[in-house]
């Protein structure tokens, strides 16, 4: 069996040792090596990568993973290359440093806040993602208010501040049986525990596989970025470390710059914005009005038709009021369309004594329209531009 030396030394960077076989499968070529740093996918956490330095070339190490029977325990390590090494070949190992690093700050945080809801709020970690790319997610099996989410993100970063050490163990089956600790399932494998804090009284205890940094210390800073309902409990999405640092500062960079566009200082931002979508509201209310206003004149004048199309963002009752006004004024099918060619439009149609479902029914050929009603009025959406549905009422409509 491969030694995992990753779980002894996380921090270890570079290692020589000797390729114990090669074999190439589905035109891929893999090694397996007497010791490994390279952390194979496993557990919720992508592969290590890195180089691989032998007689003079370099080879990248693709991937990692895990093969042979994992339920009775008997589970080994095969890495996939983009080159073949011959079995019996001694090699040198270097780590894609940063890469592990970011994963384990993440992956360390993971395990404060899971320790952390298990303790302040009694509920367990069912489900973990570590994604390069992405926020870092975890879902609890019970609903979590905001004001817990503060206070568990506040304790998490106390955690971090207080610098608890991470160790690891391998009790054996007896001692396993009178140790509490989460992921508590059975392992037909030694089975290593993650420890965080002093084991009289630590924050967190949990089976795990994973490299982790050596103090909470080393997370840097642990920031919920969201919640959101999932699986009857609760997902969290976050970010720690470096990845975090990166985050608060676009963050406050962003926010400097919307400080600087309204020339004032960065706490008076949100007011500022708060006032900003009031006014909006009131000069789109004003201004709906006056369209409303402007299309009804038109209409009582006779200079109106066809529907009403138009780009103005108008509220589900602004466009019953119009449409209400149009029918009784026009005699045919109408209707009031809003929205715009990108994203299409919303309808109200129908006509004075006529049936909507009629034209309900040609708009659903000809427009590709969406929706449904009654006789009186039909309402929904179609993706279809302002000149299509105005030349389907002057070539369609006049003939229902």
């Amino acid at each position: 069996m491969t030694e995992k030396t990753y779980e002894e030394l996380s921090f270890l960077r570079e290692l020589t040792t000797t390729v114990t076989d090669c074999f190439s499968e589905d035109g891929k070529n893999f090694i397996m090596l007497k010791e490994t740093i390279f952390f194979p996918e496993e557990g919720g956490q992508y592969a290590d990568t890195g180089t691989i330095e032998c007689g003079g070339k370099t080879v990248r190490v693709l991937n990692g993973e895990l093969i042979g029977n994992a339920s009775e325990g008997e589970t080994d390590i095969r890495y996939e290359v983009d080159s073949p090494i011959e079995k019996d070949s001694q090699v040198h190992l270097k780590l894609d440093w940063n890469k592990r690093l970011d994963r384990m700050e993440n992956h360390s945080g993971e395990h404060i806040l899971s320790g952390l809801i298990h303790n302040l709020f009694g509920y367990n970690n069912i489900g973990f993602h570590l994604s390069d790319d992405e926020p870092v997610t975890l879902v609890c099996d019970g609903k979590l208010t905001s004001e817990q989410i503060t206070l568990l993100e506040k304790k998490a970063n106390e955690a971090v501040r207080d610098n608890l050490s991470i160790t690891d163990s391998y009790p054996d089956k007896e001692e396993l049986k009178n140790l509490s600790y989460r992921s508590k399932i059975d392992i037909a494998g030694q089975v290593r525990l993650i420890t965080i804090g002093d084991e009289a009284e630590p924050l967190d205890v949990c089976a795990c596989c994973a490299p982790h940094v050596e103090f909470t210390g080393m997370v840097g800073v642990i920031k919920i970025l969201s919640s959101a309902p999932a699986k009857g409990g609760t997902q969290l999405s976050f970010l720690c470390g470096r990845r975090a640092f990166e985050y608060i500062d676009r963050s406050l960079g962003l926010l400097k710059g919307l400080a600087d566009s309204f020339s004032t200082n960065q706490e008076n931002v949100p007011g500022l914005i708060d006032k900003l979508r009031d006014d909006n509201r009131v000069l789109r209310e004003k201004l709906s009005d006056s369209f409303q206003r402007s299309i009804l004149e038109s209409v009582k004048c006779g200079d109106h038709v066809g529907p009403v199309v138009t780009d103005l963002e108008l509220s589900p009752a602004d466009m019953k009021n119009i449409f209400n006004e149009l029918i009784a004024e026009v005699d045919g099918y109408t209707g009031v369309f809003a929205g715009n060619d990108e994203t299409g439009y919303v309808y109200y149609a129908g006509g004075k004594g006529l049936d909507a479902k009629k034209l309900g029914e040609l708009m659903k050929e000809h427009l590709s329209a969406k929706g449904g009603g009654s006789s009186e009025m039909i309402q929904g959406r179609t993706a279809e531009t302002k000149a299509r549905i105005l030349e389907f009422w002057k070539t369609r409509c006049q003939n229902l």
